[in-house]
């Protein structure tokens, strides 16, 4: 079933919600995807500068590619997780939808047994007839298979 929370945070994915600055990122997914832009720009750095450094100007050219390339990787991991949220929202809505169908259709058909059980009934009491047909009830826990004692 859908929670309210679920409920507010798929709405505000589908109508757009305040974004930040850079690479217009969510504010609520902001600090995930500032630890992976930090983590893979440091990582970056870390395997630029290690060999040796050729001059200050490379490390810098070098050090913006890699910059501008980590805020576009976590940009679109967030995102694609962000999304991923909001397809799993739907699929659960989904799922509790066809459950509570499912038990509408199994309370339909139990209904109707017993309508046509009590039809038979007083039809059989209208002719003076005696009825001792099992209630419905009975003759499903005849048909069940025996359960299992623990």
């Amino acid at each position: 079933m859908m929670t309210q929370v679920h409920a507010e945070r798929q709405q505000q994915l589908m109508t757009g919600e305040p974004r930040e600055s850079i690479w217009s990122v969510s504010r609520g997914v902001k600090h995930v995807y500032f630890a992976l832009f930090i983590g893979q720009f440091t990582a970056g750095t870390i395997g630029m500068v290690q060999p040796g450094v050729a001059s200050l100007a490379a490390l810098c050219h070098d050090l913006a590619a890699l910059a501008v390339t980590a805020a576009a990787l976590s940009m679109v991991i967030t995102e694609t997780g962000r999304y991923l949220m909001v397809l799993a929202a739907a699929f659960e809505e989904w799922r509790e939808k066809r459950r509570l169908e499912q038990i509408a259709r199994a309370v339909a058909a139990e209904t109707a047994k017993w309508e046509a059980w009590n039809e038979r009934r007083l039809q059989a009491e209208q002719r003076g007839e005696p009825f001792n047909e099992p209630l419905p009830s009975e003759r499903s826990r005849a048909t069940e298979p025996p359960q299992q004692q623990a």
